[in-house]
Order: C-alpha cells, then structure tokens, then sequence
C-alpha cells in the first residue's frame, strides 16, 4: 500500500469505519428497547416514561469510542513514523513509539468522548416530543408511534432500523416533512438526497395518478430515507471526530518526541494547509500557508483561534470545524535542536564527525 501523505489520507481511510461504529451504537441503543412498554407509555401519553425506556447511555456508545481510539493510536504511529523519516533526512536518529497509554492522552480521549455524547443525544427530548405530537396529529398508532421512533426489525441485519433515535432534529424534521408528501403527493419529495431511490418509480407513479402513497407504504419508504439520514448524520460524525482526533495526535506526538530530544519549541514549524478545493471554506482559505512555532494556535480568517484543524478548545464555532479537509504540515529542524542542547565542546565534536 502507498505511504499516506498527511493525515487527511489517514482520515479518508478511517472514516467509513467510524461512521459504522457509529450506526452500531445507534442499533444498540435501539435495539435494547423494550417495544411494549414503549408502545404503553405513548398510549398513555407519558412522554417523561417515553425519554426513561429509550435509554441512551454512555456504554452504548462503546463502537464509536473503540473506533475513534483506535483512529488517534493510529494518527499517532504515523505521524512518529514521518517525525522519524525527517530526522533521517537530516542526518539523525530519532527513537521511540507513540506512548497512546500517556494519562494526559487518555484525559482528551475521555473529555472527547463525553462532550461527544452530549452532542449526539442533546436532541432526544426534543425529537421524541415533536414526533409524538405529529403521530398525535395523523392519528397513528401507539405501536407504529413506537416503531417510528426505534425502527423496525431488519429481516436483513436483524436489528432495528430506520428510525428517528440517532438523528438530529433537524433531520427528524426532514423527516417528518418526507412522510407528509408522501401521504400528500408532493413532489418535493424529489428534492430530498438521502431518499432511497429504489422507491421513485413508485413515488412518481402514485404522483402522476393525482394521489398520495398508502400510508403504510410511506412509512416504509420514510424509514429507509431516515435511514439515509442516519448514514449521512455518521458520516459527517465520523468525518469531524477523526479531523479532531488525528490532529490532536499529531501535536500529542510533537509533544513527545520533543521531550525526548530535548527540542525547543522554536525548532518546530506548523503550517496550516487548506485543502484548497471547491467545499474549503473562505475563512481558511485565508489561512493557507500560516506559520507558527510549535504550540501557538492559528488565526482563522473569521478571527478565530484554532490550534489544529478540528481544535474547539480555544472558541472555535462548528461553523469552523464540521467536514473540515485542512490538516497541518510539520517541520523540524533538528540540526538547529542539536545546537541548542550541546555544549560548544560537543558540538564541536559532532561536526568533525560529519
């Protein structure tokens, strides 16, 4: 396999991987759900019961955190490998791995994880009160209420799929906006890119007879554009965890590895790299070839702090960070390291041994 160029390789490597861990996480959740007292509680018009039995609580969310550890060891292992190709280029021998098991590395890798979880479920209230009141309003069932929310049983994967738990509410709006429609005959339905295309044909038809699709027909067809979202909502999950993730290891491995050489921090670069295509956004366009020592944070082109792409720490809006494709470029110089922490006799030395 061809030697990655930067990390954003890395991360196109790693993110289908990690938008799955997240769809298992979201299956787990789901499918842990006990569908009658589910079905009892919207009966009963309980919405406070309805929050208590859709559990979404931080061990089901062990796949993703598996995947986005394993994504920072392996940004770290990569970024020593290439730290090491350039001490090789000057001249110089640089030792040692990647330490992932250091404490201030599992610390980030905890705080990530628990803001992560925050974010992904700081919807649910919200969604399940807005989709009960909407199945109120149809008049649909408290079983199919219930199934809307967790999904149905697969017969392909045998777990549930399609529904609204794991999107955000602007998506379970998106949603509720396909399903109705659907029932109505709209062809707005069209404009909808996570829909499953499999059912156009079927769409249209119903369109060009002056009707809508059967109820239950929409459901099913709704379930699977819902389904599309949830894909699309880990992708893009995936896409700004790994973004993060990976560069905090980059800097993580600098640390390291500038401790161990004794390097000081003027013997580092950082440049930031826009990916300088037609999605880079202008603020960091602006950014592209910005200079700084090892541990300065860079200045977005909106003002903003940053010290890596992906980094929040110092302010930085989602507007900053979501399916950002920039990474840094790293240079050391370890000859001017060299100088700096030997005496002028060992200096001497070495440069009789060159």
């Amino acid at each position: 396999m061809a030697r990655r160029r930067n990390l954003i390789d890395l991360l196109d490597e790693l993110a289908p991987g990690v938008r799955d861990a997240f769809i298992e996480s979201i299956a787990r959740i789901t499918s842990s759900v006990q569908i009658a007292a589910l079905e009892d509680a919207i009966r009963r018009g309980d919405t406070t019961a309805v929050l208590e039995i859709i559990r979404m609580d931080a061990e089901f969310f062990a796949p993703l955190d598996r995947a986005i550890r394993g994504a920072y060891e392996a940004g770290g292992e990569q970024v020593m490998a290439d730290l090491q190709r350039m001490a090789r280029g000057q001249g110089f021998q640089v030792s040692g791995f990647f330490g992932e098991n250091d404490p201030a590395v599992a610390r980030w890798l905890a705080d990530q994880s628990s803001r992560r979880i925050v974010e992904i479920t700081g919807d649910k209230r919200e969604i399940i009160r807005q989709a009960l009141e909407a199945a109120a309003e149809r008049g649909t069932s408290p079983r199919n209420a219930a199934l809307d929310l967790v999904g149905r049983v697969s017969r392909a994967t045998g777990r549930r799929e399609g529904g609204l738990i794991g999107l955000t509410e602007q998506q379970a709006g998106w949603a509720d906006k396909a399903l109705q429609e659907l029932l109505d005959g709209d062809a707005n339905y069209f404009t909808r890119k996570a829909r499953d295309r499999r059912f156009d044909r079927t769409v249209a038809k119903a369109i060009r007879e002056g009707r809508g699709v059967p109820v239950e027909q929409a459901r099913r067809i709704v379930s699977r554009y819902r389904d599309g979202l949830l894909r699309y909502r880990g992708e893009t999950i995936a896409r700004t965890e790994l973004l993060g993730s990976l560069h905090h290891s980059q800097a993580e491995a600098l640390a390291q590895m500038a401790r161990r050489e004794n390097l000081r921090p003027e013997a580092i670069t950082e440049e930031w790299d826009a990916a300088n295509d037609s999605a880079t956004r202008q603020s960091h366009r602006a950014m592209d070839g910005q200079k700084r020592q090892a541990g300065q944070p860079f200045t977005t082109g909106a003002g903003y702090l940053m010290r890596y792409p992906g980094d929040s720490s110092l302010g930085a809006p989602v507007k900053e960070i979501a399916n950002c494709r920039c990474h840094v470029r790293i240079r050391v110089d370890f000859i001017s390291g060299l100088r700096d922490r030997l005496t002028d006799e060992e200096r001497r030395a070495a440069l009789e041994a060159m």
